[in-house]
């Protein structure tokens, strides 16, 4: 199996809800089950468990309005240490994140629960949902602008072990295609 693909996928757990576990600091992809899975990430700008509820379609729906795509919840909050937002950047328990929103035409070559992606998605997804406003950090810096957004993506992304190759794709994907803010 390659570095980087999972063994399940978050399509077996799109219909009901489940826990999803990702511990640190582990190089593992682990499945138990289809609706439980564990990813694992190699980092330490990471220093929190990743831990995700997957909303049910009917909670998706009542949560965000969207039910093409699975949504999850934070159980907990996740905290990465950024160099390039000067600090450690905390995203709240109860937030909810969409992970990588990733075509499903391409999830062979990168899925929304590969490890590449599944942490630092939640990072983006968070500076985005927040449109840059990290007044409520404790960061030097309170707003950022979406390019700066996507390059935390990019150095998250390197954080967990993504190839260069990979964060380059993803950084011009959400630069050129991601939504204006």
């Amino acid at each position: 199996m390659k570095a980087g693909r999972s063994l399940c996928k978050i399509r077996a757990a799109e219909q009901q809800r489940s826990k999803y576990s990702v511990p640190l600091p582990l190089l593992i992809v682990l499945c138990s089950g289809q609706n439980r899975l564990t990813l694992a990430c190699m980092s330490d700008q990471f220093l929190s468990e990743l831990n995700l509820w997957c909303l049910s379609r009917q909670e998706a729906i009542a949560a965000t309005g969207n039910a093409n795509t699975p949504y999850f919840e934070l159980i907990t909050p996740l905290q990465y240490r950024s160099t390039l937002l000067g600090g450690i950047i905390e995203i709240p328990k109860d937030f909810l994140t969409d992970l990588g929103s990733i075509p499903r035409t391409v999830w062979w070559w990168l899925s929304p629960d590969d490890y590449d992606i599944s942490y630092p998605s939640v990072v983006h997804d968070y500076i985005y949902k927040q449109k840059g406003d990290l007044s409520a950090q404790q960061l030097p810096q309170k707003r950022v602008d979406r390019e700066m957004a996507d390059r935390v993506l990019r150095e998250a992304m390197a954080a967990v072990g993504a190839s260069g190759f990979r964060q380059t794709v993803v950084y011009n994907a959400v630069r050129n295609f991601g939504p204006r803010w």
